[in-house]
């Protein structure tokens, strides 16, 4: 009763700020400010209610500790997080399969919403953050989805970003210590394939007649290079994009990675590929030299360093 009285007031307020044409703040005028993707949070105290939207949003949250204050998440990519996390991960209520309603959300009672995606946040549904900020609650948003380019390398973004979570939740020796391991064991792997020759990588996600592929932007083309693999489409400045078969074909991939999520498995893509006209010739299809990776792997979050060794592993044997 008390989440659906909130709903409704939060409702009411909503409406009297659009109409008024003006904006409440998502906190109060003093305190740590953060400018995130273009729009400025002030948060006078840590949030105390999150909701995270997109899993490895949540698994960055997780394994900062945040414990109870995460009070609901939604968007599953994987039923199977990281050992690691996996059994808090576990406890956080799971709001909906895919990105919930704004009502779902209010019941929630945020004073902060995290998100993994742009499209977590769409305006057109009623979750975008300026609709969400009228209503008092701060919104955070992963910097993958908004950065300009290439300047900023996938490790340094999501290091960025978690020291930003600790800050604005107030965990930040957590943050410390989550960054430092991470960058340790990336290090380390760079460290192994010093002297290896990289080895040309097709990244297959979807698509029959055109398929989607990961370009040389974003956390998935950093995890690649600091693995010792050179992606045959880096030349594309987008983080996912479709292309054509016949210059997927054309480059001769010596390897394929194909991407597994929830709705997407690996094995008909694999068969597909070898049953493919083009593709078949080329010396990854010809060899069998598939390696699978889940899509959270290729996002900004905590399997970063996991996907480098894993990937580094199956490509050079290190």
């Amino acid at each position: 009763m008390r989440g659906r009285l909130r709903l409704l007031a939060l409702i009411a307020v909503s409406t009297v700020l659009a109409a008024c044409g003006t904006s409440a703040p998502p906190q109060a005028a003093e305190g740590h400010r953060v400018d995130n993707c273009g729009r400025t949070q002030v948060f006078a105290e840590p949030p105390q209610r999150v909701v995270s939207l997109n899993q490895h949003a949540t698994e960055i949250l997780v394994a900062l500790g945040l414990g109870d204050r995460l009070v609901g998440t939604a968007y599953p990519d994987d039923t199977q997080p990281p050992e690691s996390v996996a059994a808090e991960f576990d406890r956080v209520p799971q709001l909906a399969e895919k990105y919930p309603s704004v009502e779902t959300i209010l019941e929630a009672e945020p004073d902060l919403v995290v998100g993994g995606y742009s499209s977590a946040f769409r305006e057109s549904d009623g979750r975008g953050r300026e609709s969400l900020e009228d209503m008092g609650i701060a919104t955070l948003l992963l910097s993958e989805s908004c950065v300009e380019g290439a300047a900023t390398s996938g490790m340094e973004l999501l290091l960025s970003d978690i020291t930003m979570f600790g800050e604005v939740l107030g965990l930040r020796e957590a943050a410390r210590e989550l960054n430092a391991d991470i960058a340790n064991r990336v290090r380390a792997v760079e460290e192994r394939l010093r002297d290896k020759a990289p080895v040309d990588v097709f990244v297959y996600d979807s698509g029959e007649n055109a398929p989607m592929t990961l370009g040389g932007r974003g956390v998935g083309a950093d995890v690649l290079q600091r693995a010792g693999a050179r992606n045959i489409f880096a030349d594309v400045d987008e983080t996912f994009a479709d292309v054509s078969w016949e210059e997927a074909a054309a480059r001769q991939p010596e390897a394929v990675i194909l991407l597994d999520y929830l709705g997407a498995p690996v094995d008909p893509k694999r068969d597909f590929l070898r049953g493919h006209p083009l593709m078949s010739g080329t010396p990854a299809v010809r060899d069998g030299r598939f390696h699978r990776m889940q899509l959270v792997e290729l996002t900004e979050g905590i399997r970063f360093p996991d996907a480098v060794e894993d990937l580094a592993e199956a490509l050079h044997g290190v």
